[in-house]
């Protein structure tokens, strides 16, 4: 099971904020954090709810609230709180499964001379039922005799960067605890709820049922205990809870009048909700979220095989990835999308970045086509906001933010300087259209929504263009592409790229819809005028700069990169010094390094642009100018290389991108790194295995790292379901679901 677990061997209080994020759970709705029952001063106690976003005090920005809590429990013993030192604590291990997304804690606890106590605990977020999370906990006497005081229950009030809500209120009806809070400016209510069983079993294995006194009051609602135990006894408790918001889609559409009556409506509904999982029970409850995760791992494994120490630890991070790419993804809303730290912590605020359609979005289009659908209409449904921002900059057609949240809420990005040159995201927004439309050929999806972003994009970019007189072409001047440190930009070959490929599309679907639905094309020539606009396409098409590799076979980043001056990058590159320390801003903004894949991701998006000599040469050049210091990088990188057969250097770079979460380094403190997760699924399903949508054409060519064997997956082709097995010299595939022609090239 070494594959299938994430294992804490012995406490490790340094760490407590990276095993929170890496062991954090969650179901698309909701994220938690793996804390510790018991606090301690480093840690972080989140629930996230995914798109409850509300103002930042003192910023202008939105964030993700933190919920009220239901994870701590208050444990006294002798009148001693529970608290570990490496003194008092034995065989300590905490377990993440990835396989049901279990987590388990155990460990013997001595508060005092004599007394020996060994604690057991579980805790689960239900992957079946959006709004359910469970916590079982045992305390087993070994030695010593005493009294047991213990709370349980739902945390409000001042809890970690909580200062977004206000109308706090604690209730308890039946037994049933509840926990009622609102928004300041999204005026979103949150209502949590929780039961909690506890009992005591002795010697002889006979239990008796404890009476629970419960509290309630403004910013708490507790569940109390106080028991008197001998050598031999266990104590047990078991607690479910619900979490749930006036946000949620389906409250919104079944409730009227919701800002109104919203906290009587949602307490109303959820009590309801309440007593029927009293009444199932923990065990059925965890059993249906277990079932949930079996189903999902029978179709979205990747099984790796080859020499056991080393695929072993690749195994174990690709499962990594996937269960966090299941647990970040809100793929039930299409109103919300993935944050940069997805629910595992308040990094970046919860916002959406580029990083969906490039590093995450090849995972759910072929893994999952109707999430990656979802991810999308999240963007239509951003659209207004995103013309808008266009006009506010002064262009035409819709300017995608560099950040966004609330499909309302705009560009939310903190540091609004940056995001007036980082305009590569409205084509990243383009070109995921373009990628999963070419994986599934979901007409439906473009008639509805992807044309209409196609076109508005296209719009931007028309009016973003800049004619150069001299040389009768149009450039895109000033930008800041996906190496953010590279700044003032002139045709930064990955957003010319992109924007070009934005426009070509749009010219051939609103020629497409023109000839095969009239109707669609009419309502928005209507509403776009695209027959007007049709001519200032075309000649951006044809006159936008597309810079070309020189002489050496080499792609410039843009027109001023490869003359920058030169710094001795390798004491950066070893992460023993931060660059940007020693050249502040803006000078390392003018220097020959770059913070992350620029080039490469271009050749990795649209590779049939280019030759296999001018990767290669590219890849030369670049690789020692970049420190890495982004999580987006050592991927795009590492599947570049395996592109170019360089299976060694494509393996060592995996390594590093699989190490930036599973490594105890405290990067992960505010959160894991969903983009790089994205990667890692991308670098052994489409690098390693060399799974690729090429041209509109599905390949398979495989660049297997040295110790693998074979790689077998499961993927998405045009309405098709296919079981892959790769190995170093073959593809072989079977059609599970769809139709059984499929064409496959492997040269």
């Amino acid at each position: 099971m070494r594959d299938w677990m994430l294992i804490e061997s012995g406490f490790q209080k340094e760490y407590v904020r990276k095993y929170e994020s890496i062991m954090s759970m969650g179901n698309g709705y909701m994220g938690v954090r793996a804390t510790t029952e018991e606090s301690y001063e480093r840690a972080i106690r989140y629930t996230l709810v995914a798109g409850t976003f509300d103002a930042k005090e003192d910023e202008n920005t939105t964030e993700l609230p933190n919920a009220a809590d239901t994870t701590a429990l208050f444990v006294t013993v002798n009148g001693i709180p529970l608290h570990l030192t490496q003194e008092n604590t034995e065989n300590y291990q905490r377990s993440l499964s990835l396989s049901d997304g279990l987590l388990k804690r155990s460990f013997v606890w001595s508060p005092s001379s004599g007394l020996r106590l060994e604690f057991c605990s579980e805790r689960f977020v239900s992957l079946k039922e959006l709004h359910v999370l469970g916590h079982r906990m045992s305390i087993k006497v070994l030695e010593g005799c005493g009294t047991l005081e213990l709370q349980s229950g739902i945390l409000g009030g001042d809890r970690y960067g909580s200062p977004h809500f206000t109308a706090m209120q604690g209730q308890e009806q039946d037994g049933i605890m509840q926990y009622a809070e609102t928004t300041h400016e999204s005026n979103i209510t949150f209502v949590t709820s929780a039961t909690v069983d506890a009992w005591m079993r002795d010697k002889d294995g006979i239990e008796t049922p404890i009476d629970m006194t419960i509290d309630a009051e403004k910013e708490r609602v507790m569940s109390s205990c106080r028991v008197v135990f001998e050598e031999g006894q266990e104590f047990h408790l078991e607690k479910l809870c619900r979490i749930a918001t006036t946000r949620d889609k389906d409250f919104e559409l079944a409730s009227e009048n919701v800002s109104k009556w919203g906290r009587d409506l949602l307490l109303h509904r959820e009590k309801e909700e309440m007593e029927k999982l009293r009444i199932r029970g923990y065990e059925k409850t965890w059993k249906l979220s277990q079932d949930c995760w079996k189903e999902l791992w029978s179709e979205k494994d990747v099984i790796i095989s080859g020499e056991k120490e080393n695929a072993e630890y690749d195994q174990l991070a690709v499962r990594f990835a996937i269960y966090h790419l299941t647990i970040m993804a809100p793929l039930h809303d299409n109103r919300m999308n993935i944050g940069a730290k997805g629910l595992s912590g308040k990094g970046y605020y919860g916002h959406t970045f580029w990083d969906t359609e490039i590093y995450m979005l090849p995972y759910y289009a072929w893994e999952n086509p109707k999430g990656a659908r979802s991810l999308l209409e999240y963007r239509y449904l951003c659209l207004d906001s995103a013309r808008e921002n266009a006009r506010e900059s002064g262009f035409e057609g819709a300017k995608y933010p560099w950040e966004a949240a609330w499909i309302t809420d705009g560009d939310t990005c903190p540091k609004k300087h940056f995001t007036q040159y980082e305009l590569h995201v409205t084509a990243d927004v383009a070109y995921g259209i373009y990628y999963y439309y070419e994986i599934t050929h979901d007409i439906d999806f473009m008639r509805k929504y992807g044309c209409e972003i196609l076109f508005e994009t296209a719009q931007f970019w028309r009016s973003r263009l800049e004619y150069n007189a001299e040389k009768d072409v149009y450039e895109i001047r000033n930008v800041i592409g996906p190496d953010e440190f590279t700044h003032e930009a002139n045709n930064n070959a990955y957003t010319n790229y992109l924007a070009h490929l934005n426009l070509k599309f749009a010219i051939e679907w609103k020629e497409r819809l023109q000839r095969d639905y009239p109707e669609d094309y009419e309502r928005l020539n209507e509403k776009l005028n695209l027959g007007g606009r049709m001519k200032g396409w075309l000649e951006g098409r044809d006159k936008l700069v597309l810079p070309v590799p020189n002489e050496d076979n080499i792609l410039p980043q843009d027109d001023d990169y490869m003359t920058l001056p030169e710094i001795d990058l390798s004491i950066y590159r070893r992460k023993e010094k931060k660059l940007r320390v020693d050249y502040p801003y803006p000078v390392y903004t003018r220097l020959k390094v770059s913070k992350q894949a620029d080039v490469m991701n271009l050749f990795l998006l649209l590779e049939e642009l280019f030759t296999d000599e001018v990767k290669r040469a590219s890849l030369a050049y670049y690789e020692p100018f970049c420190v890495h210091e982004s999580s987006l990088s050592l991927c795009a990188y590492s599947m570049l290389a395996a592109d170019c057969g360089e299976n060694k250097k494509a393996y060592e770079l995996f390594v590093g991108a699989r190490d930036i979460d599973l490594k105890l380094k405290n990067d992960s403190d505010h959160g894991i790194h969903a983009a790089s997760l994205g990667g890692i699924w991308q670098c052994c399903v489409l690098g390693f295995a060399g799974v690729r949508m090429c041209g509109g054409k599905l390949r398979i060519r495989p660049n297997l790292p040295k110790h693998w064997e074979s790689v077998k997956f499961r993927m998405w082709w045009r309405g098709s379901q296919l079981e892959v097995t790769v190995t170093k010299d073959n593809v072989a595939y079977e059609v599970l679901q769809g139709s059984h022609i499929v064409e496959i090239e492997t040269k």
